[in-house]
């Protein structure tokens, strides 16, 4: 699969919409296209309002006057840096062999790739301008503007009228305000002399533009044009960068595959730094001048760098031998440049040979690059490569122009470049991002699938397993009810059967009745819910007990006490507790002509105590065993219920004690 797969576009893919919604999908983004451009238009209105505005006002002609050329003297003293530009020079400048050249033009052109330290000293040059203006004039004295578009070097400017000082540079003389145009308000109106004098570290260059002198409003415009060319938008393209960096880099935080968003947000750190080269002048005082260079020079350096390295992310290639030619060879340069070893200067002059080392090393791997993207099927990518190998030809422009083999008149092209570059880097990583989450979108569309499958098998197989669980029981509670039955009324009124073949007594038949009926209710009673209550199941058998004990003239002592809850009590173990205490009563009854039968309970943890205690003639079960149903059924559910009895023989009587656990017994019945 290659990158462009996936999503359609950055716009996304509309396969899993509807017809209605992607209706309203397109009409919102014509929409919101059509909000951009009025957008964008109103801002392009105001920007030519403000750069054209005395064009488009109905005034009379306004008075201009351009130089295309000037009058040059180059002097053969040095100057001293350290000392202050007179603010008073001869009207016509000093003597000297003044020669008429055309504008632009490099009075003092750079004669070494890394000049020799001037100790403080400068070259001077002199421009000189006759400035004639027309007789409509008139006395408009305030009203006369000199404007010089561009002038560079590595030392300082002056300009003088009539031998007066009007304007000098300010800021640090390496990094000056070179690329600031200047505007002068001239205080004489009348015919004049303009002066420049430029101050010119020696072997670094000097040259200026061609020149207007005019009244205010008709220069005014192009001032504007050119500060916004060569520092207001550059500008604002380092602040809108800046804030995309920000975003991408919470974005980087959030991502495992974070490497191209975190070069990206690298990049557009670099290049902001890089911008305030051209934001000058710099003030000494906020930032030292060699570190400031030191920081700018090499910002471009590692711009590239990482350039180089976000092409190679986007191609999946690695060239790893050249990439650490390239970044330790980086490192070596910003060691190499670093303010403890040169001052200001040389680190400015030593920016060439850091470019060229740059590109020198990154331009054979574009071509290698380009094949591996076209193996991609990588559109996206051999657009970032186009900008990237567009790069080349504009820095060549702009190191030709800061080498004075281009006329400085030109706009430096990097700054806006550079955006371009950035606006398809960010594009290319909108539209992984984009595809990740189209990705992630239709993974989840898949789980919540599988998952809505899963869970339809899952209550399906619930369901069977419940009726499955339902009958199990409803088969395991009919056996209970079935042996019971048999156990204990089966058998009775099998007894009763064979009495009644013998001829018994009425009253003896009367009495097997009543115990069947009795069995009948008692296995009745143990259906009933109690709820974990063993005092609700005890006060059952009490109101089943009471008018047979009583009949037979047996006081029935109850003296229960409050006991925990049994969560395992079910009707099944219920039953059990019933049968125990049914037969250790009945024994009673039988054996130990009682007149009185006391039964209690009481908490021994981890179980509970049920006694039952008469004053009859006494019951030893060792000395008594009985083969039948008797004691050892009483064992047996005993047992059951993970409880144990016991006898104990008492003067007069016998007391029974049932021990049955609090927690859930183990199922042995």
């Amino acid at each position: 699969m290659t990158e462009d797969t996936g999503a359609d576009s950055l716009f996304g893919n509309y396969a899993r919409y509807d017809a209605a919604s992607l209706n309203t999908l397109r009409w919102r983004r014509v929409f919101l296209l059509g909000c951009g451009a009025l957008v964008l238009g109103f801002v392009m209105l105001l920007l030519v309002r403000m750069l054209y505005g005395s064009i488009f006002q109905c005034t009379p002609a306004l008075w201009t006057q351009y130089f295309p050329s000037a009058e040059f003297l180059k002097q053969d003293t040095i100057t001293d840096l350290n000392a202050p530009q007179a603010d008073d020079v001869a009207p016509d400048g000093p003597q000297g062999d003044w020669r008429q050249v055309t504008l632009p033009y490099t009075g003092i052109p750079r004669t070494k790739v890394i000049p020799s330290a001037s100790q403080g000293h400068a070259m001077t040059s002199w421009y000189r301008f006759s400035v004639t203006p027309t007789a409509a004039m008139g006395e408009m004295s305030n009203d006369i503007t000199f404007y010089l578009p561009r002038w560079k070097t590595e030392g300082r400017l002056a300009v003088y009228q009539n031998g007066h000082l009007v304007w000098r540079s300010h800021g640090d003389i390496i990094w000056n305000s070179f690329n600031r145009p200047v505007l002068i308000d001239l205080p004489a109106a009348g015919p004049s002399v303009i002066l420049l004098r430029m101050d010119t570290l020696p072997g670094f260059g000097g040259a200026i533009t061609p020149a207007w002198v005019g009244q205010h409003d008709a220069l005014f415009w192009r001032y504007r044009i050119r500060l916004a060319l060569q520092c207001i938008v550059p500008g604002i393209f380092a602040v809108v960068l800046l804030s995309m960096a920000a975003v991408l880099f919470f974005v980087a935080l959030a991502r495992p595959d974070s490497d191209l968003y975190m070069l990206f947000v690298s990049a557009a750190i670099l290049y902001t730094t890089r911008i305030l080269h051209f934001m000058g002048p710099l003030d000494p005082t906020i930032i030292s001048p060699v570190w400031f260079g030191w920081a700018t020079v090499n910002s471009m350096c590692w711009l590239i760098v990482v350039g180089w390295l976000f092409c190679c992310g986007l191609a999946e290639v690695e060239f790893r031998w050249l990439k650490r030619l390239l970044v330790w060879g980086m490192i070596a340069c910003t060691v190499a440049t670093s303010p403890l070893f040169h001052s200001s200067a040389t680190i400015s002059a030593l920016a060439l040979c850091a470019y060229i080392f740059c590109f020198t090393l990154s331009t054979p791997t574009m071509p290698l690059l380009m094949a591996a993207m076209w193996r991609r099927r990588s559109g996206s990518g051999m657009l970032l490569l186009f900008w990237n190998m567009l790069m080349f030809p504009i820095a060549v422009h702009d190191m030709l122009m800061a080498n004075y083999y281009v006329s400085i008149e030109h706009v430096y092209l990097l700054p806006y470049i550079t955006p371009d570059l950035f606006l398809c880097c960010l594009y290319i990583l909108c539209r992984r991002y984009i595809n990740a989450l189209g990705l992630a979108e239709r993974s989840n569309q898949i789980l919540e699938t599988r998952l809505r499958a899963q869970e339809m098998t899952l209550r399906d197989t619930y369901e069977r397993l419940h009726q499955i669980e339902q009958r199990e029981l409803l088969v395991a509670e009919r056996q209970r009810l079935m042996r019971d039955m048999h156990d204990g009324l089966g058998s009775t009124l099998t007894g009763a059967i064979h009495l009644a073949d013998r001829a018994a007594s009425h009253e003896v038949l009367a009495q097997t009745l009543k115990d069947c009926l009795f069995d009948l209710k008692l296995t009745v009673d143990s259906l009933e819910p109690v709820d974990a209550d063993l005092l609700l199941l005890l006060a059952n058998l009490r109101f089943r007990l009471a008018p047979r004990l009583h009949a037979q003239g047996v006081m029935l002592e109850w003296a229960v006490t409050p006991v925990p809850s049994m969560q395992w009590l079910t009707p099944s173990y219920a039953l059990h507790i019933l049968r125990i205490l049914q037969e250790v009563i009945t024994n009673i009854l039988k054996h130990a002509q009682a007149s009185r039968i006391r039964l209690s309970t009481a908490t021994e943890h981890p179980g509970i105590l049920v006694r039952i205690e008469d004053n009859g003639s006494g019951f030893q079960p060792d000395t008594r065993i009985n083969e039948g149903r008797g004691l050892h059924n009483i064992c047996w559910r005993a047992n059951a219920l993970s409880g144990h009895v016991e006898w104990q023989l008492s003067n007069p009587g016998t007391h029974f004690i049932l021990w049955l656990p609090i927690e859930n017994p183990a199922a042995r019945a």
